[in-house]
């Protein structure tokens, strides 16, 4: 009995181990850099990301965007501030809403 609970407490502390050197899951700072696919208003467009800008990558235009909490960003469009909750229901779907409406973005390369 004394050395099962021994070798129990030897794989207690090898899945504790494992699971404090796995990396950290990324940021939704770090999730959102790269590009999107997204339909407005009936138009495909692909949204690239980078850490301070959102470029329009059809349109050739960029925006500039600041997070305001963990979950949040501001987006300045054109002198139009838009503020969007951002969550990701995996790496590759995020979803925007604003103003009640969800916009939903696929990563595309």
């Amino acid at each position: 009995m004394q050395s099962f609970k021994a070798g129990m407490a030897v794989v207690l502390l090898l899945a504790l181990a494992a699971c404090a050197s796995s990396p950290p899951a990324p940021s939704k700072q770090e999730m959102i850099i790269g590009a999107w696919e997204a339909e407005f208003e009936g138009q495909a467009m692909t949204l690239e990301y980078g850490e301070a800008n959102v470029r329009v990558r059809e349109f050739g235009i960029s925006f500039p965007y600041v997070w305001i909490d963990g979950d949040s960003i501001r987006l300045n469009a054109m002198g139009q501030e838009v503020v969007s909750r951002v969550e990701f229901d995996s790496p590759d779907v995020m979803r925007q809403t604003a103003d009640g409406q969800t916009q939903v973005l696929r990563r595309v390369p």
